[in-house]
């Protein structure tokens, strides 16, 4: 019978908190506990006690995402913590395992999480798929922007803002490529946790065609997320950040891709871009994406794959996948590993390749799978090869 790891009482909930507060180095403030007690309610908490004191714990927020017009289930892993007294005694990893196949059984398709370790994370399963750009500019290089069009108008606002942008987020092709659905509690956490101001864009008719969420630092204007759908929008947007020139001494935009705009600035040298690896994802039920999966062809001739996954038994085997018009056959022919396949490869590397951060191919180039490049090939042909991306963190 599997251990109940699940915290459920008060008593575990402010232990929880105590604990997180000194793995982190964090201190106790009213706006912490209420953000932290806000996000606490929504997810699965985990943990640990020793001589009834709790020594590990981590949380899995049940969440959605949109992967190319899909909405799979996806609960993202955060505060993975342990006691001084008690890390390397393997309780974090027994807490994440638990996680793990209580999102099997309840039908989870992936998960997401930032790592302290991305070695750590690999041994049970996740793999490094998404990337951010960090941009910077100081203040004195800040481009001329002017617009051509003053028909529309641009409102400020606090973090109410975030509910009346929600549905524009959810629209933009980019947020559609393993982002994050946001409900409402999720908005109301955000709230809470930061002191951000939101900037929207409405066009003469009222329509949103776009929006900053940025934060007003000690000497950084710090752009969170910047979205727009139209040129004029992208004008009166950049207006509005240049026109905060001689308030702030650095502007800076961290967007949820590895994209630049040096080729849009006609003095690139001054903006100073750096490629920074985001957060891991993980397939948890391989059968389940596979069969809801955007495939962008309709036809496969059918293709073993000998998948290896240590923590997730139900994923490890060999698999026989096919399309045909556009139908996904998907069958585990054996759970022997030795048997024929055509490829041979861990759940990390069908992860990245299946999510658009790197071809099969180029797995195979760089020793990363096994198997024929013929196989590789006849399947990269069929997957999306946009590269994910995601704005938000737990």
């Amino acid at each position: 019978m599997t251990e109940n790891l699940r915290l459920t009482t008060d008593e575990d909930r402010e232990a929880f908190y105590q604990l997180y507060q000194y793995a982190f180095n964090r201190q106790d403030t009213p706006q912490r506990r209420t953000f932290f007690m806000d996000r606490y309610q929504h997810g699965w908490i985990y943990g640990l006690h020793d001589h009834d004191k709790l020594v590990s714990g981590l949380y899995s927020l049940p969440l959605q995402v949109n992967f190319h017009g899909i909405k799979y289930a996806m609960n993202g892993i955060g505060d993975v913590m342990s006691a001084p007294e008690y890390s390397g005694r393997g309780g974090a990893g027994k807490l994440l395992t638990t996680a793990l196949n209580e999102m099997a059984a309840n039908h989870i398709e992936l998960s997401y999480l930032a790592p302290f370790s991305y070695g750590y994370y690999r041994k049970f399963g996740y793999e490094q798929v998404f990337n951010h750009t960090r941009q910077t500019i100081a203040a004195k290089d800040l481009p001329r922007i002017q617009p051509t069009d003053f028909s529309g108008t641009m409102t400020r606002y606090d973090n109410e803002g975030l509910k009346l942008v929600n549905d524009f987020y959810a629209a933009q092709p980019i947020n559609q490529r393993g982002g994050v659905i946001r409900p409402d509690w999720w908005l109301h956490y955000l709230s809470l946790k930061h002191s951000w101001s939101i900037a929207i864009y409405r066009n003469a008719a009222g329509k949103i065609e776009g929006y900053l969420i940025y934060e007003r630092q000690a000497t950084t204007f710090a752009i969170q997320e910047w979205a727009t759908s139209t040129p004029v929008a992208f004008e009166r947007l950049a207006n509005f950040v240049t026109k905060h020139g001689t308030t702030f001494e650095t502007f800076s935009y961290e967007g949820p891709s590895d994209e630049h705009g040096l080729d849009l600035l006609a003095d690139p040298y001054p903006l100073n871009v750096q490629t920074v690896p985001y957060m891991m994802a993980r397939i948890v039920l391989l059968h389940d994406f596979i069969k809801k999966y955007p495939f962008t062809g309709t036809d496969l001739a059918p293709v073993r794959l000998a998948i290896t996954d240590e923590t997730l038994a139900q994923n490890q085997g060999i698999w026989e996948l096919q399309l045909v018009a556009g139908k996904v056959t998907l069958n585990r022919v054996s759970t022997d590993l030795t048997k024929r396949s055509d490829l041979q490869l861990s759940i990390q590397q069908l992860t990245k390749a299946l999510f658009g951060t790197r071809s099969l191919a180029s797995e195979h180039q760089h020793g990363q799978i096994m198997g024929e490049l013929a196989a590789a090939q006849r399947l990269d042909a069929v997957l999306a090869h946009e590269k994910p991306a995601l704005i938000d963190y737990f």
